[in-house]
């Protein structure tokens, strides 16, 4: 049943939101609090997929899955920013840059501009069922895979990339892959495979929080070490 599968899902993304709070309370970091404002996001986004099919269909479902799609509009392309910050506090030379650094935020600016028109200005909710799932899906904006959410995980892949070669550190590279693969699978009915890749994406982001944006073990370490070392 999808339901358990989303109620697992919506602990995941509890778990990894509060890690994330934990790191931002050790180094107010503005780029851990906008990996924190998506993982809230998509806390809510699974939540109300969980709770469609008890809520019902109707007025009520359809305002809280337009709340969905505002999240992923507006919120998704902050992982982009995220993703330069850790480059930056990586020591990644020409991320530090003050060119850079402007030329990132007004890529985030337009993507997040193109989600408001095919997310928000352009939502056309439709109901969708699948197995006991329900949910509202949007049948406007433009046609084909939303730009917005493909570009943040390319440059996520490119920016753990680059961090993979600077520090040896794979988990974003990794992350942002599995994601990728997962979006391309998760189309139509199967649309849950997508969740899992945002599972494994928010996974990676968070141990790359703990391990570039909060405190180092000799300032008093980490709460949660991962078993692995990528």
């Amino acid at each position: 049943m999808l339901t358990l599968l989303y109620l697992a899902i919506v602990v995941a993304f509890v778990c990894f939101t509060w890690q994330a709070i934990q790191v931002y309370g050790q180094r107010r970091s503005s780029y851990t609090l906008l990996l924190t404002i998506v993982l809230a996001g998509l806390v809510y986004d699974t939540l109300v997929i969980l709770l469609g099919r008890f809520i019902g269909e109707g007025s009520l479902l359809a305002t809280l899955n337009a709340g969905r799609y505002l999240v992923h509009g507006i919120a998704t392309p902050f992982m982009i920013i995220f993703g330069f910050g850790v480059l930056r506090r990586a020591g990644v030379s020409w991320a530090k840059g003050r060119i850079a650094h402007i030329l990132i935020c007004i890529l985030t600016t337009l993507l997040i501009g193109l989600g408001i028109y095919e997310d928000i200005l352009a939502l056309d909710l439709q109901p969708h069922t699948v197995m006991d799932t329900l949910r509202y899906v949007n049948e406007g904006g433009l046609k084909g895979p939303p730009i917005p959410a493909l570009l943040t995980i390319i440059l996520l892949i490119a920016w753990g990339v680059i961090l993979w070669r600077k520090t040896g550190w794979s988990w974003l590279a990794a992350g942002g892959l599995l994601m990728f693969i997962a979006a391309g699978l998760g189309m139509g009915n199967i649309f849950y495979i997508g969740n899992l890749g945002e599972v494994a994406l928010s996974l990676a982001n968070v141990l790359t929080a703990r391990k570039f944006l909060g405190l180092s073990d000799n300032d008093g370490g980490l709460r949660w070490k991962p078993t692995l070392s990528p």
